[in-house]
């Protein structure tokens, strides 16, 4: 009678172990014409045909002014009349409101979240004008808030993303020719961060099925049932 009465507490607890399960969370950095984007619809559709529900995301957000306003700005050669300081916070306040507005709700409530750019692409690209340590400080509540159990890396030539660039689109972007810096950047973060970021470099310069394959390798195992 007692084991049964054990028994039955034990699969309770462990239904409610399972309910309480939050869900993974994966941010996708890289390089404009790296592939970054082509990569994470890649992995999002493959999540949906194992029937794995994920919630996909972008920064800037969508979801409130101040991403929809950066999401204009960055798609301007000539950048906006504000300062680079300016640019960088706007930047890490429509990534709080991200976080907690729509990340973290549901990574809480067990849905997968991906993410195309998150707190690194602050570091690599207002990096250019603003030191490590100002883009850490403004971006501090939503760092300690919610990191990425892992950041996947597209790590692709400069050279090759630019060239990409000028085959794919209309017209230049505001960060577009700075390519060798943003990814020196983008190291440099990844070393100053290691404590507290798990990052996945892949080689993004190889055929598209190749790195997709590189990166489910890599986080296959986090969505082991």
């Amino acid at each position: 009678m007692l084991q049964a009465l054990l028994d039955i507490f034990i699969q309770i607890n462990t239904k409610a172990v399972i309910h309480m399960k939050k869900g993974i969370f994966i941010a996708f950095e890289g390089l404009d014409g790296s592939g970054k984007t082509t990569q994470f619809n890649a992995i999002s559709t493959r999540l949906a045909n194992m029937n794995i529900k994920c919630k996909e995301e972008k920064e800037p957000s969508a979801g409130n002014p101040i991403g929809l306003m950066l999401r204009d700005i960055v798609k301007s050669p000539h950048g906006p009349s504000l300062s680079p300081l300016s640019l960088a916070k706007l930047f890490s306040v429509d990534r709080y409101e991200h976080v907690i507005n729509d990340i973290k709700p549901h990574i809480d409530a067990g849905i997968h979240v991906l993410v195309d750019r998150f707190v690194f692409s602050s570091f690599a690209y207002q990096g250019l004008t603003c030191s490590f340590d100002e883009i850490y400080f403004w971006n501090q509540h939503a760092i300690e808030l919610l990191m990425p159990d892992i950041t996947v890396f597209i790590d692709t030539d400069p050279e090759v993303c630019m060239q990409r660039i000028v085959c794919n689109r209309a017209g230049m972007e505001l960060f577009d020719s700075n390519g060798i810096v943003i990814r020196q950047n983008f190291y440099s973060a990844f070393e100053k961060m290691q404590d507290i970021a798990e990052v996945v470099i892949v080689d993004g310069n190889q055929p598209c099925d190749v790195v997709t394959e590189s990166i489910w390798n890599r986080i296959e195992t986090l969505f082991s049932l």
